[in-house]
Formats: structure tokens, C-alpha cells, sequence
């Protein structure tokens, strides 16, 4: 069962294209999973269209009604409904959603060691401010405890996790804000993976800054 959803400004802009690649991604992702937050973004799509068809009507050129009609049949149209998923052979690649296997790349994921129970690999969509990746905490396993120089956003693709604030299971989607500080745990039975979108690095509480491997940040 989902018990934590976008709130309602994040769905509004979701609805009106106005996030950034990642975050955007991040939302899709959850949609997959949530018929709830996916029915909201259909009835905002509805309400936009509304709104646009009682607006008034706004006079152009025709310079710039031509140079529109000339970028629209210049750009080429991609047939979604027949792509597949790329070929990655990575082992995890199985149990993740259609949509978020499409993001993969083709062979395995680069995964790197954080700590002796979690791995990350980062995940390469053309984003210039935010980190796009997959994190993956062993069965049984704790991240380290860290706090937050910027947004983090985690949607839980398969297993659960705990943290002080609760018990998360896939399709969850949790928000952390600057100077939250927590420590996830993977249930004791499955690893758990979550797709994770970063404005900043985060950092290892206690640790010192050169042995810190959560201040490595690459938006791509």
C-alpha cells in the first residue's frame, strides 16, 4: 500500500511541464505505481485545458504563426507506443518498472560502493541540475546516516526500507528538505531499490570530508 504521495503543488507543476527532467522522472515513476496521484494529473491536465479554451485569445504575427508551423514539421515525432526497453543486461534490471528500465543503459550499470551495504549508479538523462540515480541497499542492510545540502527526492521501485519516520514500500514517494537528517534500513528479507533525485550532495554524518563518498555529485 502507498501512504506517501507528491503533494499537491508538485502534481500541479508535473501537470503544467514545468519540472526539470529528473524530478519530472521521478513523478512518472511514482505515477506507475499510484493510480491515485495518476488520476489527480489527468483531472489537473483537464482543468488546464479548460482554462486554455476560456482564455482569451491572443493576436500573432504571421511571421511568428509561420516560424511555429516551420519548428512543428521540422521536429521528428518519436512512436512511444512501439519503443522497448533498452537492452541492459544488469541483474536488477528485471525487477524494475517498464518505465524506468528505459532509462537504463544498454549492458550493466556502473555501480559504485558507498558503504558495505549500499551502491548507487547513476543514471544519465541529459539533467543539468539535478542527480538522477538508482540506490540499492542490501537485504538486511543500513545506509549511513546523512544529512541533506538540498533536495532529495526517493521512489521505492522494489522492497522496503525503514527510516525514524516510517516504513516505506515501493511506489512511495518521500521528499527530504535541506537539514533532514536519517538513516534507512532494508528489510531483512529483500534488497531494496529506489530511484533517488539529488539538488546537492548529501553528507555522512561523523565522517570526515575527504573520506566522504556521498560528495561526489554529477548531474548527466
Amino acid at each position: 500500500m502507498i501512504n506517501r504521495h507528491p503533494e499537491p503543488d508538485l502534481l500541479v507543476e508535473y501537470a503544467s511541464g514545468s519540472l526539470s527532467t529528473a524530478p519530472c522522472i521521478s513523478v512518472t515513476t511514482h505515477l506507475q505505481y499510484c493510480k491515485q496521484c495518476s488520476d489527480s494529473v489527468k483531472s489537473l491536465g483537464e482543468i488546464g485545458g479548460e482554462l486554455l479554451a476560456t482564455a482569451e485569445a491572443v493576436p500573432v504575427s504571421d511571421e511568428l504563426f509561420d516560424r511555429i508551423l516551420e519548428g512543428v514539421e521540422s521536429v521528428e515525432v518519436e512512436d512511444l507506443s512501439q519503443a522497448l526497453p533498452r537492452q541492459c543486461s544488469d541483474a536488477v534490471s528485471p525487477q524494475l518498472p517498464e518505465f524506468v528500465q528505459r532509462l537504463l543503459p544498454d549492458g550493466e550499470l556502473s555501480w559504485r560502493r558507498l558503504s558495505p551495504s549500499l551502491k548507487v549508479a547513476p543514471l544519465s538523462v541529459g539533467e543539468q541540475e539535478y542527480e538522477l540515480a538508482l540506490h540499492r541497499i542490501d537485504a538486511g542492510g543500513k545506509a549511513p546516516e546523512h544529512d541533506h545540502h538540498g533536495k532529495e527526492i526517493t521512489v521505492v521501485l522494489t522492497g522496503s526500507f525503514s527510516d525514524e519516520d516510517g516504513v516505506y514500500q515501493p511506489g512511495d514517494f518521500l521528499v527530504r528538505e535541506p537539514g533532514n537528517t536519517h538513516r534507512p534500513f532494508a528489510s531483512r528479507n529483500q534488497e531494496c531499490i529506489c530511484l533517488s533525485v539529488l539538488e546537492a550532495p548529501i553528507k555522512l554524518t561523523g565522517m570526515k570530508r575527504i573520506l566522504n563518498p556521498f560528495l561526489s555529485f554529477t548531474p548527466s
